[in-house]
């Protein structure tokens, strides 16, 4: 049924409907940048209504987070997608699924406005009669960035800047090998250079059966100086100035999560709730237009 259907008994309403419309343009993600903007601090990854041993679990799992590279999704804007903070295993004939079960219970309680959201990934391939999960979490405003900077990849699957992540996610875990190494690296936030060389190198091999020499780029976390936020380059190459720069924010970030992690986690202290809404609090961290 149309407006006109009504016409002129509640021709105002029709007229009022449009003219909202009309002054929200790109609604959808207006709509999402003015919750993003809106969420009190309070409101932000609250577990107070947990029963003590949830709470606990729930802030052990936050933290975990933190200590990872998906720091870097959290604090800043550096990373579409974080994985890997925690990890799960199941077998095929005889799935047992309460911890993930309870950990995508705890995960829903990481929100602050519409500004993340974690879950947990099932990976698609099956080994040895297992098949494995493990935590993601996504800033959606780089989520964003990404899709609308790579749009010939993200497009050909039908995938949009509003579309859910992990609709996003799926798709690329779903995709061809070549098109799941490149969807991979565009969430992880790896240079563009390099992604373009792992495609290459990974096609590459699995044509030849040859291994193609590499050398790996490392950005320390709070856990790990290798292994973390990792990727791949043409063995003896020079750092680029991308790379340099992605280097330079990372440390920063890093530098000054340790110190605030210092003075809030601990004994008596008030603990990673506290330590995330600071984290995700600062200006600086927003999605910016830095290369």
């Amino acid at each position: 049924m149309t407006c006109s259907d009504y016409f002129p008994r509640r021709a105002w309403l029709c007229l009022t409907l449009a003219l909202l419309l009309a002054s929200f343009g790109a609604w959808p993600s207006r709509i999402q940048a003015r919750t993003q903007e809106a969420a009190p601090s309070a409101d932000c990854f609250s577990l107070a209504d947990l029963p003590p041993e949830q709470r606990a679990r729930a802030e052990a799992l936050f933290l975990a987070m933190l200590d990872s590279e998906a720091l870097y999704t959290i604090a800043a804007d550096l990373k579409p997608m974080s994985s890997g903070y925690v990890r799960f295993q199941f077998e095929v004939a005889k799935p047992e699924l309460a911890d993930i079960e309870t950990t995508r219970a705890m995960l829903a309680r990481f929100r602050c406005g519409d500004r993340f959201y974690a879950d947990v990934l099932t990976f698609a391939a099956v080994y040895d009669g297992k098949r494995y999960a493990e935590g993601v979490v996504f800033n959606r405003a780089a989520l964003e960035r990404a899709i609308r900077a790579h749009p010939t990849y993200f497009a050909s699957f039908g995938l949009t800047p509003n579309a859910h992540p992990m609709a996003v996610v799926h798709t690329v875990e779903q995709a061809e090998p070549a098109a799941r190494w490149r969807g991979y690296g565009y969430l992880f936030g790896y240079p563009d250079a390099a992604v373009d060389f792992f495609v290459t190198a990974g096609t590459s091999q699995a044509e030849t059966g040859k291994f193609v020499e590499r050398d790996f780029r490392h950005i320390p976390t709070q856990t790990r100086a290798t292994g973390g936020f990792t990727w791949a380059v043409p063995r003896g190459s020079a750092e680029t100035d991308e790379e340099k720069h992605l280097r330079t924010r990372a440390l920063a970030v890093l530098e000054d999560y340790r110190a605030r992690r210092a003075r809030l986690i601990g004994e008596g202290k008030p603990g990673v709730v506290a330590l995330l809404r600071e984290l995700t609090a600062q200006p600086a961290r927003k999605a910016s237009a830095h290369p």
